[in-house]
């Protein structure tokens, strides 16, 4: 029973923290858009990601940043708790992945795009991260015992493809994206495809916190009836 109350309270920490890091950034990453973009609009999704943590452009910038720092911070607590409670490989090799996913968050925060070559290094560990740790995620939903739920799974799918189409449009010799067209910069896809990454992850995360409340429900009612058995 020891062991069930642990994992219990790891449980909690998984959905406390995965949680905080999706209110967290999306507080942070929502507020600066909409002051970047001067109110809700279409325009907001041709506005890249990365821009808004810039010191010199971005009037909350320090917001975003930071809103990537702590959420970050929070995202790779989860982390932790996923692989102190799971013990399978697969479970394992989410929570590592995961845990460079959330330092690379912190990274970007740390080093937004004003320090342009650290910048783009964590954003490019952030890329490959985010896509290994969906694939795994998609192994990971057809085990026996999986805690992903389908829309876990439709969220790994979309951050995969996302990804992928970043990758296809990724400069090597840069580490960045090729600029916006002049001619028509209302189908930006690298924005497009950024933002679609992102929100796809912060939803992620609100399905993790959501999937371990449930678990942690059946499991509440199988300690109730273990002592009601004594």
């Amino acid at each position: 029973m020891t062991d069930r109350v642990r994992n219990y309270d790891l449980h909690l920490v998984i959905v406390f923290m995965s949680l905080a890091a999706a209110v967290i950034c999306s507080f942070g990453v929502g507020s600066a858009l909409i002051v970047q973009a001067d109110g809700i609009n279409l325009d907001m999704l041709m506005i890249r990601p990365d821009t808004l943590g810039d010191y010199m452009h971005s009037s909350f910038a320090i917001v975003f940043n930071l809103s990537l720092l702590a959420g970050g911070s929070c995202f790779l607590l989860a982390m932790v708790a996923v692989y102190n409670t799971f013990p399978d490989l697969l479970s394992r090799y989410i929570a590592i992945i995961g845990g460079v996913v959330g330092v690379s968050i912190v990274l970007m925060g740390v080093f937004p795009i004003n320090f342009l070559d650290l910048h783009r290094k964590a954003s490019t560990l952030y890329l490959f991260s985010t896509i290994f740790l969906h694939c795994i995620c998609l192994l990971d939903y057809f085990k026996p015992g999986s805690t992903m739920t389908k829309r876990m799974l439709s969220l790994s799918i979309i951050s995969i493809c996302s990804g992928l189409l970043l990758l296809t449009l990724f400069d090597w010799s840069q580490l960045d994206f090729a600029e916006c067209s002049v001619d028509l910069p209302q189908y930006c896809i690298v924005s497009s495809a950024m933002w679609t990454l992102t929100q796809a992850n912060i939803l992620w995360c609100i399905c993790l916190g959501l999937s371990l409340l449930t678990t942690i429900k059946i499991q509440q009612h199988s300690v109730y009836q273990f002592l009601e058995t004594r």
